[in-house]
Parts: C-alpha cells; structure tokens; sequence
C-alpha cells in the first residue's frame, strides 16, 4: 500500500515539473519575451499543428504508427503470459541463458532498423514483426532481472509446499515477481515508440516516422517541434494509463 502512495506522488510530481515548465514556455516565450526569432512561439507552434494534421496527414501517420505499436505490445506481452511456465523454466533452469543475446548488443538499434527496411522495403508486416521481436525481448530481459530478485529461500519454502513444479511458477514464483515486471512496462513502451519512430523514418514511407522525415526533408522547425511536443504527450498520457492499470490490476491482485 505504501509502495502503491509512493509511485503516486512520484507520478504527481513528474506531472508538476512537466506542467511548470510548459507554463514557463507559455509566459516567456508568448508573453514576455516576443522579440526572440530562434525560439517558436506557441501560438505559432499551434498553427504548425493545424497544418501537421491537413498538410502532413498527421491523423493518417498516427492510426499506422498506433496499428503497428500497441498490437505489437499487447502481442508480446500475451505471448509471456502464455508461456510463462517455459520462459521462467528456462530463466531459472539455465543460469546465464539471456547473455546469449550479448553479441548483438554491439550492434546498434539503427543497424537493425536499417537492415529490415532493406530486406524488406515498404512492409507493415516487417515493422510488425520487427517492433515484436524488440519489445519481446525487453520483456524477456525485464522478466530475467525480476527472477534474480527473488531469493533462492522463496524458492525452497515454495517447493515445500508440495506443488507441481508448473504450479510453482506459474501460481507463487510468477505472482511474486509480476509486480516487479509489469512496473518497467511503461519504459518499455516508451522505448517501444523510439524504435517505431525510427523504424519509421528510415523506411519513410507511413506513420510518424514517415512525417518526422518528410519534415526533415521540407526543413520544417516548426513541424518538427510541433510534431514532437505532441508525440511526447501522447507517450505521457499512455504511460499514465498503463500506471494506473498496473497497479489496480497487478499491484492488487
């Protein structure tokens, strides 16, 4: 319960900061200082936003870039809850299994990106696939640091309990270590809409991406500003509901 208070005020505060500062770009920049030219004002940044959504498709960019994202989330996340058993199985039973990944941490995301969109240019499907694997293997990665929180003393008094070991891991080592798990869900996602993005610009063919390129290419400041002040508040927003569902649905179960 304190824990649950605590990650509320945290989450209140964030709130506060982001709102100070955007209060202080409102009379600064709006009000007070309106001879500066490097600095959009945010009227300007408005109308910016009002041409990203009837010249640049905004609406259009933002149903792609949110059909490829969320599914591939939700799909991730369903196929952990599935097989649960297994992924745990192979955590516990095969200490040091996850570094088999090491070898592809030297290479960067954008190496990745670039590589799929060569294989295969112009694919949903592809960036389905590819924002899948991502966020499975974060997943994987989260769900692999939350089994080395639990004491190996957990473990012992759970086998005592004369369960299965199916039951084990899936009733009392699953259980104890979800709360743990589903907490780094919002900086997944957050992540998560980074490699989209990217994914997206590099291939520059739809979603945000595809807008944050053509920007690019048009030299639009402003655009670009505009369009990234709302990405962020559209990630902000999401990731407080994914807080609030986390701890009525994980942290109270």
């Amino acid at each position: 319960m304190n824990s649950n208070k605590t990650k509320e005020v945290k989450t209140l505060s964030k709130s506060n900061i982001t709102i100070f500062f955007i209060l202080i770009y409102l009379v600064l920049f709006e009000f007070a200082w309106v001879n500066q030219s490097s600095i959009p004002k945010p009227s300007m940044l408005l109308e910016t936003f009002a041409s990203l959504i009837t010249e640049y498709n905004l609406l259009n960019g933002l149903f792609e870039t949110t059909a490829i994202l969320f599914p591939a989330i939700f799909l991730a996340i369903l196929i952990i809850e599935f097989f649960i058993r297994i992924f745990l199985n192979i955590i516990l039973n095969f200490n040091g299994i996850i570094n088999i990944s090491s070898p592809f941490k030297y290479f960067s995301f954008f190496f990745f990106a670039l590589l799929f969109n060569v294989i295969f240019p112009n694919s949903l499907l592809a960036e389905f696939v590819f924002i899948t694997f991502l966020v499975l293997g974060n997943l994987i990665t989260t769900l692999s640091d939350a089994s080395n929180s639990i004491s190996k003393e957990y473990i012992e008094s759970a086998e005592s309990l004369v369960l299965s070991n199916g039951k084990i891991l899936s009733k009392v080592f699953w259980k104890s270590i979800k709360p743990n798990y589903y907490g780094k869900l919002v900086k997944i996602h957050t992540n998560a809409w980074l490699a989209v993005i990217v994914y997206e610009f590099i291939g520059a063919v739809n979603g945000v991406g595809a807008i944050y390129k053509l920007a690019f290419d048009y030299n639009d400041l402003f655009a670009i500003i505009s369009l990234g002040i709302f990405i962020a508040i559209l990630i902000l927003a999401v990731n407080s509901i994914l807080d609030f569902v986390i701890s009525k649905l994980v942290f109270w179960e």
